[in-house]
């Protein structure tokens, strides 16, 4: 009887200790992703206000490339969120958030890098939400529901 209680007591306390690392490694990649994500918003901020100022300027050119290192960076810690996350409807989230900051370049007026950028940051809110609710969990698992 004691040997049974002991090994319970023994794979509850792995697998909390999983359930812990599990969250860390968790809440690593989904701030990682929105930093990541933040910096290459602002990217393309710069780089379409290079672009509408000067189009084949050395600014608008330094600027393109610091997006394409950024974008690189988003997605790699896009990649890196999704080998943690099995939330799919959070993979989503964040997938849409790095779509939409990929979109900003592609404004043609202030008017529409301003439409672009309050789109790009509503996804990028919605995903901490997303991930904050699933991190509010022990386990992380906590489903929760996206607005469309």
């Amino acid at each position: 009887m004691t040997d049974g209680f002991q090994r319970r007591t023994s794979k509850r306390a792995d697998q909390m200790a999983r359930d812990r690392q599990l969250r860390e490694d968790r809440l690593a990649a989904y701030g990682a992703f929105a930093g990541a994500i933040m910096d290459y918003r602002r990217a393309q901020y710069d780089r379409v206000h290079r672009r509408l100022q000067e189009p084949e300027g050395p600014a608008h050119l330094e600027a393109r490339n610091e997006t394409y290192r950024l974008r690189s960076a988003a997605q790699q810690e896009f990649f890196r969120l999704r080998l943690v996350s099995d939330d799919r409807q959070l993979t989503q989230s964040a997938e849409r958030a790095l779509a939409l900051a990929e979109s900003i370049h592609h404004a043609d007026t202030r008017k529409q890098v301003d439409e672009a950028g309050t789109r790009a940051k509503a996804a990028l809110d919605e995903f901490i939400t997303a991930a904050s609710a699933t991190l509010s969990d022990a386990r992380g698992r906590r489903r929760f529901r996206i607005r469309r």
